[in-house]
């Protein structure tokens, strides 16, 4: 992890809420590539198991990010 990523996990989220805050801050890290540089890696195999890989493509920290649904709350994990 590095400063330019995220600092922490979220194994799950509390509110659909939060969800929504968490996605626009990680919208915002893709979308600003100058400063803070994540990239999302695009495989659609994974898109069908119900998760999406991202890379930070400083720290090259990958993540594992499942939205909530219907059937759970859905959640934001460091890959080792």
């Amino acid at each position: 992890m590095c400063d330019k990523c995220f600092s922490e996990q979220i194994e799950s989220f509390r509110s659909k809420e939060d969800f929504e805050k968490f996605d626009l801050e990680l919208t915002m890290k893709i979308a600003n590539e100058k400063s803070i540089k994540m990239g999302k890696f695009v495989n659609t195999a994974w898109k069908d198991i119900g998760y999406q890989i991202y890379i930070c493509k400083i720290c090259k920290q990958q993540w594992k990010l499942s939205a909530p649904d219907t059937s759970g709350k859905g959640y934001f994990l460091q890959l080792k």
